[in-house]
C-alpha cells in the first residue's frame, strides 16, 4: 500500500514492507538550491560597519573550526549547507547558561573601549540588527567569538568555554553527529 501526499512539503511515501517512510527529496533539493541562490550578503550576521579585515578573520577562523570538526567525525551529510542559523539575544544567552541581560551587559557601549565582548584586536563585537526595532541576530560564528572574548577576559573558565563550544557544535551539526557509528 502506498500513500502519497499532493503537497510537496509533505511528500512522504509509505510502504508496508519498509521500516519507515521514504521521503521524496526532490522538493527539498530544489528548496535548498533556491535557498543557496538567495544566500544573505552578510552570512556572519554582524554589523555592516565592522572592519572588513575583522570579518575576513572571523570567517577564516569559523571555516577552519568547521573543517576541523568535520574531519573529526561530523560528515558533510549532517550539515545544513546554505542554511544560515541565527539566534535571538535570549537564545544566544542560552549557549552560555546566562540571561539575555548578561548579553546586553556584554554588548553595551557606554564608554569607548569599554565593551566586554571584543574581537582579538579589541574592537567591539556588534551583531547584525534587523527590523524596525533593531533586534540583534547572532550567528554561530559570532557566538563563538563572544565565547572566545569571554575566555580571554576571564569571564569563562576553560571548562565553561568547552561547554559553550560543544553547544555550538551541536547547534551546527545536529544531535545525530554525536551518535556512535553503527
Amino acid at each position: 500500500m502506498t500513500l502519497m501526499s499532493e503537497d510537496p512539503a509533505t511528500a512522504v511515501q509509505y510502504d508496508q514492507e519498509s521500516e519507515g517512510p521514504e521521503v521524496d527529496l526532490g522538493y527539498w533539493r530544489q528548496f535548498l538550491e533556491d535557498k543557496e541562490s538567495t544566500k544573505p550578503s552578510n552570512p556572519l550576521a554582524v554589523d555592516p560597519s565592522t572592519d572588513p579585515d575583522i570579518l575576513a578573520e572571523v570567517q577564516r577562523s569559523w571555516d577552519e573550526f568547521r573543517t576541523k570538526a568535520a574531519v573529526r567525525a561530523f560528515g558533510e551529510e549532517v550539515l545544513l549547507n546554505g542554511v544560515e542559523k541565527v539566534y535571538s539575544t535570549a537564545k544566544a544567552a542560552e549557549f552560555f547558561g546566562k540571561s539575555n541581560q548578561w548579553m546586553y551587559w556584554g554588548l553595551r557601549q557606554d564608554e569607548p573601549n569599554q565593551q566586554v565582548f571584543t574581537y582579538k584586536d579589541g574592537s567591539p563585537i556588534l551583531p547584525e540588527r534587523v527590523g524596525k526595532m533593531g533586534k540583534r541576530r547572532f550567528s554561530l560564528p559570532i557566538i563563538r567569538e563572544i565565547a572566545l572574548s569571554c575566555w580571554r577576559r576571564g569571564n569563562l573558565t576553560e571548562e565553561e568555554l568547552q561547554e559553550v563550544m560543544a553547544k555550538i557544535l551541536l547547534a551546527e551539526f545536529g544531535e545525530g553527529a554525536f551518535a556512535p557509528p553503527d
